[in-house]
């Protein structure tokens, strides 16, 4: 019996590490499509967002705004995972690097448990200064 419990739980442990490591890829994967109505389902009512060193406390419509205006200006070509934290289930950290058509970009978005689910709370986006 115990080992029956001790079973389920490392199988509730790896599938829940495997959805939120998802997570961080799927917003990933939108990056590099440039798909903002899909991030923006993400968000959390309030987002912290940084672009280009401007900071503020962004609505859902205000971010969506915000990414519309960034890829209208800078396609995206290529997006690389860089970093991704997933150890803890109610914090998810994800960076990508985006070269697009305007400049090289570091991305950085992290995931907090919020209403219910993870969601977005903080995006940032700056221009990538390593080379």
């Amino acid at each position: 019996m115990r080992f029956i419990y001790l079973s389920s739980v490392v199988i509730l442990f790896i599938f829940t590490a495997a959805f939120q490591s998802d997570k961080i890829d799927n917003i990933a994967g939108f990056i590099k499509q440039g798909n903002t109505p899909e991030i923006v389902k993400l968000c959390a009512s309030t987002v912290e967002m940084t672009v280009m060193g401007q900071e503020n406390t962004y609505s859902k419509r205000q971010v969506e705004d915000a990414l519309n205006n960034f890829f209208s200006k800078n396609k995206p070509q290529h997006v690389q995972l860089l970093h991704k934290v997933n150890s803890n289930q109610k914090f998810l950290f994800g960076v990508v690097i985006l070269k697009s058509t305007g400049g090289t970009y570091r991305i950085a978005y992290t995931l907090n448990e919020t209403e219910g689910a993870m969601k977005i709370i903080e995006l940032r986006i700056e221009a990538e200064k390593a080379k």
